[in-house]
């Protein structure tokens, strides 16, 4: 290929898997220049997205976290994260453009790309809300802004009283930045939903009002406007049934549970037009054999005719749009239950963008803690003269 011209050499490597373009940098220092560049980073990524291609799924259970080819899903690899586990346990925060967002319960939170397996550590930053011990709920949304060319963090701490009380803060990964927000009027329904990030906004299932019976709604946050905005909702569903969000080949979904009926699965097609939603797949609670529960949608098949579906945190299906049959996912290695989200394999890295690494960051503190000392030094001397 020494003979070929550098834009068909680009071409070809464009199309390449990132496991492949990781190997090929070490062939010669051009190539390495062309796979590291910021427009072939950026290039590469948007032929994955349109062609849905390089997709993974990972799936957590406890303190584990393991990963398999979405392509193939045969067998699945626990993956070792840049984080210290405490308390057996560790929350997957959201993904965009291969970048998977993660926390422990020491509040520590790592934006990471397990392809290329770089990462970043996020400043701490406090919350100044006040705390009501386990009346309290914290839950975020990892995405991307597009108009800035940032990706983002936001953070919802809320307290479970009335009237409402939340504390809003987004980090910029670009500034390394946390910066607080104005509040949100809306409720959680379900506190450990993290937010899904689709057509360039997060979406939560959120309430008016904190009683049983009232209406959910179908919110966004925007990251233009840096604000919460209601997204309409079909008119014909019940919207006081168990509902869940979810994204679906870029576009954003919803999940009507009847427990006694089953589980519709509704998809908008064109973000924003109330008339775009329409009714992609049911699943009768008859056609399984154990409580439907929560079924969320969250890849089509190479062929798009069959909905990879999460069932209840503990089985995964195939969900064959044209014979409505459903077929269970039989995987080695599997755990017993799992939260599930997908992950593109990408050249993204956080090194392009503001912040610094937790190996930068010790540097940084043990310059200033010998600064500190020579200080103390030389205070001391000028004591003793």
């Amino acid at each position: 290929m020494g003979t070929l011209p550098i834009e068909l050499i680009t071409e070809i490597l464009d199309r390449l898997p990132v496991e492949s373009l990781l190997r090929f940098r070490c062939v010669s220092r051009r190539w390495r220049s062309t796979i590291d560049s910021p427009r072939f980073v950026k290039s590469h990524l948007s032929r994955s997205v349109e062609s849905s291609t390089n997709l993974s799924l990972f799936l957590r259970h406890s303190s584990s976290l393991y990963c398999l080819d979405l392509g193939s899903l045969r067998s699945v690899v626990e993956m070792n994260y840049p984080l210290m586990c405490y308390s057996d346990q560790i929350k997957v925060l959201g993904s965009c453009h291969g970048l998977l967002c993660i926390s422990n319960a020491a509040d520590d939170v790592v934006i990471w790309n397990p392809s290329t397996r770089k990462h970043k550590f996020l400043p701490y930053s406090a919350v100044e809300v006040r705390r009501a011990s386990a009346f309290s709920v914290c839950v975020y949304g990892f995405g991307y802004d597009d108009g800035n060319d940032d990706y983002m963090l936001l953070r919802l701490v809320q307290l479970v009283t009335e009237p409402i009380e939340s504390e809003v803060s987004i980090y910029s990964l670009k500034n390394n930045a946390w910066k607080r927000l104005h509040d949100m009027p809306y409720s959680l329904v379900y506190p450990r939903k993290m937010g899904v990030f689709a057509c360039r906004r997060l979406h939560w299932i959120m309430t008016r009002e904190l009683v049983s019976d009232s209406a959910n709604l179908l919110v966004a946050f925007d990251f233009r406007i840096e604000d919460f905005k209601l997204v309409d909702q079909p008119d014909v569903i019940d919207n006081k049934l168990d509902m869940d969000v979810a994204v679906l080949g870029g576009c954003l979904c919803l999940s009507i549970n009847d427990n006694h009926m089953g589980v519709d699965v509704w998809i908008m097609k064109d973000y924003g037009l109330k008339e775009s939603w329409a009714k992609l797949f049911s699943i009768p609670q008859s056609e399984v054999a154990r409580p439907l529960g929560f079924a969320r949608p969250l890849a089509y098949s190479q062929n798009g005719r069959q909905v990879l579906v999460r069932q209840d945190s503990k089985n995964l299906v195939w969900y064959h749009l044209e014979t409505k049959c459903i077929k269970k996912v039989n995987i080695s290695g599997m755990p017993s239950s799992f939260e599930a989200e997908i992950c593109l394999r990408t050249l993204v890295s956080v090194d392009d963008y503001g912040g610094i690494t937790k190996k930068r960051q010790q540097q940084l503190e043990e310059k200033e803690n010998r600064n500190k000392r020579d200080d103390f030094l030389s205070v001391g001397f000028k004591l003793v003269l």
